[in-house]
């Protein structure tokens, strides 16, 4: 029963006892009214208004018959006018009686009727009598002697008055008294609806205040959880900052090492064979970006950077980017752009480009043969928002219907199973997705089963001016300012395959570099010896890199200033953020390759010299 109470809604129990309030008081005021009603109703049926007539009347009957007795019998009798006066009110008193609202009740009696009816009769022979011209002495006799005989009636009928005076005077106490006794039950209802409401009103508190308390604990509960669930994500995020580290710290190796071997004489299968690891490689590479992106993405530190892009131009590098790529498939690549060459808009070309690259080099991967073609329009159709409509259309395998619901879907691959002919973990499109979304556009996609598919990336089409200045930097020859190769290079890397990877790298590009394992004798050496560049590695034992980058900036004097170039497989955005704030002058990410390396080296080195 509590438990059903607990559930009812407490407004509707109070709606409910406020309406049953207003009904009775309703209800009293209905019987205020009638008793007040039936106090205007007493005030025009006063007792005496039964009894005041008939009490009149008999003493007017007494009267004129006591002025009758004297005119007939008295030595001084009365004047015939005066006996004329007595009858003429006695007349009135019996129109008084007929007339009056109170006597009406006792009219209704047969008795008082035929007792006023036959009083009539008397008064009209006695007018008769007087009114004759010479009196009738004999006839008045009779008359009074009939009339000494009626007494008794006229003085029955007064009795009948009040005895009808008292039965109303009772009924109209018995009505008061009926009307006060349910006035008091309903006060007393009233009351006892009130008790109910308070009663409910505290019960309802009481339950309140319980639940306000349960809600206090759900909400410790809730941030105790909530605390958790950001522990964890902070713990998923150093999980996946270590992870990054420690496989792109040996897969940077690898793929240096392959890289270099690539370069040395091979014979045709060799050949082949670093080929082949250098695609697995860099497939690995794919599938570690996708899900750092995918985690970066989750935590919103992936920003959309709206810059002033050249969309023509960069429509010709994603093609010049693919047609080899195509062509290594036997694929015709080509790019169809209704855009004029003078077309600026806003976007974040990096997002742009790794949306694109995705979407075409799926298309690549599932189409056996024919074509990959990329269309680019404007869609004007919608005058308050134009769009950049680009499509990517293939001749591939297609996709089912009931894979396309599940298309976009993490980790949802079309080609599921044991026997699944291509490869990959499913993130690629959810990326691309969750990018386009953030910058206000979408993709959807057209298919038909062996016949192709068609991805439709569509964003928001804002226009831009050319900027002004767009003269681009023409690279001076490397003799006008030539890079001193005796440049003194320390290396701070605890991982032995990756020491021997840039140890080879720098030696090709003609400089000597001197290693140590940590942070703790990078500042050691630093303090020791002047160098020209240090290669700072983030995640090493004793002293990681931006302590010692930290300690290196404190020294004070010269070697406080000598550019650190930061290395680290972390390539999540708050690495490169913390990394700056500890002071290097530059970042570069595992795996590292050999134009990033000296393109690194050159302007650190030509930034200080042009310093100097």
């Amino acid at each position: 029963m509590a438990g059903r109470l607990k559930s009812f809604p407490f407004s509707t129990v109070l709606s409910i006892a406020t309406v049953t309030i207003a009904a009775a008081m309703i209800g009293l005021l209905g019987f205020e009214q009638t008793q007040r009603q039936s106090l205007q109703d007493q005030a025009n049926l006063r007792v005496d208004s039964v009894t005041a007539p008939a009490f009149l009347l008999d003493r007017e009957f007494l009267r004129f018959l006591h002025c009758l007795d004297e005119f007939l019998n008295s030595r001084k009798p009365p004047s015939l006018e005066e006996l004329q006066v007595r009858l003429n009110v006695l007349h009135s008193r019996v129109d008084v009686l007929r007339e009056s609202t109170g006597t009406a009740m006792l009219m209704e009696h047969e008795q008082a009727a035929q007792t006023v009816m036959q009083l009539e009769a008397y008064i009209k022979r006695a007018e008769n009598a007087l009114a004759a011209n010479v009196l009738d002495i004999r006839t008045l006799h009779k008359l009074h002697d009939e009339l000494e005989a009626f007494a008794i009636e006229s003085l029955a009928l007064g009795n009948l008055a009040d005895l009808q005076g008292s039965t109303l005077l009772e009924q109209q106490s018995h009505s008061l008294l009926d009307q006060n006794l349910q006035i008091v039950l309903l006060t007393l209802g009233l009351l006892l609806l009130l008790v109910v409401v308070m009663g409910g009103l505290a019960w309802r508190s009481k339950v309140q205040r319980r639940e306000e308390k349960a809600l206090m604990v759900l909400n410790e509960e809730l941030q105790k959880a909530q605390q958790t669930a950001m522990s964890a994500n902070l713990g998923k995020s150093l999980f996946l900052a270590n992870m990054s580290h420690e496989l792109r710290t040996p897969f940077n190796g690898v793929m240096g090492l392959l890289g270099l071997l690539k370069t040395t004489q091979l014979t045709p299968e060799q050949s082949e064979l670093v080929n082949i690891a250098n695609e697995s490689a860099g497939h690995l590479l794919q599938l570690l970006n996708d899900i750092l992106d995918m985690s970066a993405l989750e935590q919103g530190k992936i920003a959309v950077r709206m810059e002033t892009l050249h969309l023509p131009d960069f429509l010709a590098q994603i093609e010049t980017t693919f047609k080899p790529l195509a062509a290594q498939k036997n694929l015709h690549f080509e790019l169809q752009s209704a855009f004029e060459p003078d077309d600026w808009i806003a976007g974040d070309a990096t997002r742009l480009r790794q949306i694109l690259f995705n979407l075409i080099s799926n298309a690549i991967k599932f189409t056996p043969s024919g074509q990959v073609l990329l269309r680019a329009r404007a869609d004007t159709s919608q005058a308050d928002q134009p769009w950049v409509e680009l499509q990517v259309q293939d001749t591939g395998i297609g996709i089912s219907e009931e894979a396309l619901g599940k298309l976009f879907q993490r980790f949802y691959q079309a080609d599921a199973g044991l026997s699944r002919q291509f490869s990959g973990v499913g993130l690629g499109l959810q990326i691309s997705l969750t990018l386009a979304r953030r910058m206000g556009g979408d993709i959807t996609v057209q298919s038909v089963p062996q016949q192709g598919s068609t991805f439709t990336l569509r964003l928001p089409l804002i226009k831009r001016a050319r900027p002004e200045e767009m003269v681009a930097p023409v690279p001076e020859p490397a003799t006008a300012h030539p890079i001193n190769k005796s440049a003194r290079i320390l290396v701070a890397e605890d991982h032995a395959v990756n020491q021997k990877f840039m140890s080879l790298m720098l030696q090709r590009m003609g400089y000597q570099a001197t290693f140590c394992e940590n942070g703790q004798t990078a500042v050691e050496a630093i303090a020791l010896a002047p160098y020209d560049l240090v290669f700072m590695d983030i995640h090493m034992p004793v002293m990681d890199g931006l302590s010692a980058t930290r300690a290196i900036r404190a020294m004070g004097g010269p070697q406080s200033q000598v550019p650190i170039i930061a290395l680290t497989a972390d390539v999540l955005p708050e690495a490169r953020s913390q990394a700056k704030a500890a002071g290097v002058n530059s970042f570069i990410t595992k795996p590292v390759k050999q134009d990033e390396l000296e393109s690194a080296i050159a302007q650190v080195l030509t930034s200080v010299r042009d310093a100097c």
